[in-house]
């Protein structure tokens, strides 16, 4: 069956990974995304993609889009705040992502379209201090500005569901890494320490570097979710993850492994907006897909060799 799938937010590390894995696994599919005026969409490069230009405040204009060309699908990747995000970035979040997309959920839902939400298996459920996996059923209680948003956007989506009958599948995401990532941002451990390591920098630890996170490589990411997507997997949240956890004293010990260069640590305090472990059970994921993990010493040297350009690379 033909789909037409619109990206919101689709030139980012993650959509353009999506988008390049469901062109290669199938011609069935026409995508389309929709990126501000100044967003940079050089990751598309060479994608059989159609790109608009403009925001979700103007819903008019998306609502246009859609129709215009059959959408069946929108897959919602559009995020303004980080996790350490204060709450002036919040309420801009709000006013500039949250709201509208309430508004497109509506129409969604009318136009019988299905709403694909990509939410955050790492700050969504909030802290904890043993090593318990997450599960799906297990309440949300974001610590911070930027879990807080994803809540109320989920909590949006079951609303609509509830009341509209809008047919939705809600993603939650560990620490997705790899091709693609940005080594200069403010978030995303092992693309930042490549990029601290690559410019003879010190990497920054908030806290004593014991934090527990789940690690997932990129492209097995856009492998679960092209399934999830193929199967029609409906109304239901799903961790994605790998399922084991990783320190991050224990990446800085891969990354020491992996790179030729001299690693550096600088530990610093604690921050209140960082859980202290957070690790997604994904037994319910299991149940709708097929998918062999990339080990992490493999897929942070495969990162490490992309982004150098060297031809061979310790494993």
């Amino acid at each position: 069956m033909m789909h037409n799938i619109l990206f919101l937010g689709g030139a980012g590390f993650i959509g353009s990974n999506l988008i390049r894995t469901l062109i290669t696994r199938s011609d069935d599919v026409k995508l389309y995304v929709l990126e501000p005026p100044f967003a940079n969409i050089s990751r598309l490069d060479g994608m059989d993609v159609q790109v608009f230009r403009g925001t979700l405040q103007d819903i008019d204009f998306v609502q246009t889009i859609i129709e215009a060309n059959k959408i069946d699908i929108v897959i919602h990747l559009v995020a303004t705040i980080i996790p350490g995000s204060t709450f002036e970035d919040y309420k801009r979040e709000y006013q500039q992502v949250i709201f509208p997309t309430i508004e497109l959920m509506q129409y969604c839902a009318q136009k019988d379209i299905k709403f694909v939400y990509f939410s955050s298996g790492g700050t969504v459920y909030g802290n904890r201090t043993d090593m318990t996996p997450f599960k799906e059923t297990d309440p949300m209680a974001p610590i911070s500005y930027y879990g807080w948003s994803k809540q109320m956007m989920e909590n949006s989506i079951l609303y609509v569901h509830r009341t509209a009958g809008l047919r939705y599948l809600v993603v939650r995401p560990s620490n997705p890494y790899g091709h693609g990532q940005n080594i200069h941002a403010k978030q995303g451990l092992i693309a930042v320490a490549l990029g601290k390591i690559l410019a003879g920098e010190p990497i920054e630890v908030w806290g004593d570097g014991s934090n527990v996170r789940d690690y997932i490589y990129i492209n097995d990411l856009s492998e679960i979710f092209c399934q999830l997507l193929e199967n029609d997997i409906c109304n239901t949240t799903l961790n994605i993850g790998s399922g084991v956890g990783e320190s991050i004293n224990d990446i800085i010990n891969v990354l020491k492994y992996t790179v030729s260069e001299e690693v550096r640590v600088e530990y610093q305090s604690a921050r209140k907006v960082d859980v202290a472990h957070m690790i997604l059970d994904t037994s319910r994921l299991r149940k709708y897909v097929d998918v062999e993990f990339t080990p992490l010493k493999k897929g942070i040297a495969l990162f490490y060799r992309e982004i150098k350009g060297l031809t061979q690379t310790k494993f």
